[in-house]
């Protein structure tokens, strides 16, 4: 493979490309896989598949949460009914758990809001651009 340095001052830009010799490419071809597969050795074998669970998981979670949400504004309608229990059954154990805790505003059920921001931090920390597993399966830390 050619190599490209490029040499920048403030009134021009400098590229210059050589041929390496045969040692030096073979030197770059032997590392690659190298560094491939101990950063691969590093990362532990329960982070891929724990973050492939768990991003699915607090997703759908997510989404069950903002669907409530929007249910909530509609106060006739009847939970028991399909496609709405779909969504009623998982969620409610969870609301019920923190109804007590954090009062109604403004008459409105508060808790789908709760539980939506704690499901969205918890997979911006973990599975997020930056996140703690993230990370560590990028990086191995």
């Amino acid at each position: 493979p050619m190599i490209k340095w490029k040499k920048t001052t403030k009134a021009t830009t400098t590229t210059t490309t050589t041929n390496p010799s045969l040692q030096q490419q073979s030197a770059l071809n032997m590392i690659d896989p190298i560094q491939t597969s101990l950063m691969l050795a590093e990362t532990d074998p329960w982070v891929q598949p724990l973050s492939q669970v768990l991003d699915p998981f607090l997703n759908l979670l997510s989404f069950a949460m903002l669907c409530r949400v929007v249910i909530s504004w509609y106060p006739t309608t009847n939970l028991n009914e399909p496609p709405f229990n779909l969504v009623a059954w998982p969620t409610e154990p969870l609301l019920r758990a923190i109804r007590g805790s954090i009062p109604p505003a403004f008459g409105v059920d508060i808790t789908p809001i709760v539980w939506l921001g704690v499901f969205t931090f918890l997979h911006e920390i973990l599975l997020g651009q930056q996140g703690l597993l993230t990370m560590k399966i990028k990086y191995g830390i």
